[in-house]
């Protein structure tokens, strides 16, 4: 299969999904930890012939995936036309895919009306996916992340009203050392107040050429230690009350330690294998090194 992208990215609870790239870049690209932040990756479509060749592949060798992955930095940022469009194309190919689920960012979601989210709903998406990064507000400007905690539970609302799942993200380690706490209780206040189907943690982990690894070297952000890490995490599980039964995973390769399970009945499991990490860590600096994801 041909991709534009060197590294195709999807959230772990996908892995059994069929992947078609779309789009590739971001529309905002201004985040300071992301590799989009250059500028140089502005969101575009893939060309049609070549999304039309993929699914060709995908036919010919038989796939029996129900579920579509759509991937791309927010693909849910195109036209709504568009993307049932695109889900339609999709099943002359493979008829057999039920349900589609991408990258979103919140403003993305409050650019649409009730009416497309609901036409958008009918034609199949099923799962949206959202970084929020942070419930903290000065954590989210300080890394430029163009929205606010405000507008991202609103957003999440939206999708609520409209029967429309979504899976989240937070980064631990991004308000740096002086703002962990605040970045663990405010994330968890932030959850508290949706209803995610899942959500994923990672570690900060700063990229060559962005606007956070300047920061880093020039020593204006102070990076948390492995075990700063771990106690941050602790402080945001523990934190956790959700209405809803939700998938939690923190197994990316950024974790010093991979913790999964389901909240909140995995709860404790997840708090006592992280306090056991926690008395047998050194105080290192975190030196994980960023490969291909």
């Amino acid at each position: 299969m041909y991709t534009l992208e060197e590294t195709i990215y999807r959230p772990p609870l996908e892995e059994h999904s069929a992947l078609l790239e779309v789009s590739v870049g971001c529309s905002y690209g201004r985040c300071t930890f992301c590799h989009y932040s250059n500028g140089n990756t502005p969101l575009q479509l893939i060309p049609t012939e070549i999304i039309a060749d993929n699914l060709e592949e995908m036919a010919q060798e038989g796939i029996t995936q129900t579920r579509m992955f759509l991937t791309g930095g927010n693909v849910f940022a195109f036209k709504t036309r568009f993307l049932v469009d695109l889900f339609a194309f999709v099943r002359q190919y493979l008829p057999q895919i039920k349900e589609f689920c991408m990258y979103s960012r919140a403003d993305d979601i409050l650019h649409k009306s009730g009416e497309q989210l609901k036409q958008l709903k009918s034609a199949g998406l099923d799962t949206l996916y959202v970084g929020v990064e942070s419930g903290n507000d000065e954590i989210l400007k300080l890394c430029n992340k163009g929205e606010t905690s405000e507008t991202i539970i609103r957003a999440l609302h939206v999708l609520d009203d409209n029967g429309i799942r979504y899976g989240l993200s937070s980064i631990l380690g991004l308000g740096g050392r002086e703002l962990s706490e605040c970045n663990a209780l405010d994330t968890a206040e932030l959850y508290n107040s949706v209803s995610p189907a899942s959500i994923r943690v990672m570690t900060l982990t700063p990229m060559e050429g962005t606007p956070l690894m300047a920061e880093v070297k020039s020593g204006r952000f102070d990076m948390l230690t492995v075990r700063e890490v771990l106690q941050e995490e602790i402080t945001l599980i523990k934190n956790i009350e959700l209405g809803n039964r939700c998938r939690f995973v923190a197994n990316h390769v950024s974790n010093s330690n991979a913790v999964c399970g389901w909240l909140p009945e995995d709860k404790e499991k997840m708090l006592k294998t992280l306090y056991a990490a926690l008395d047998s860590s050194g105080g290192g600096k975190s030196g994980y090194e960023p490969e291909k994801w």
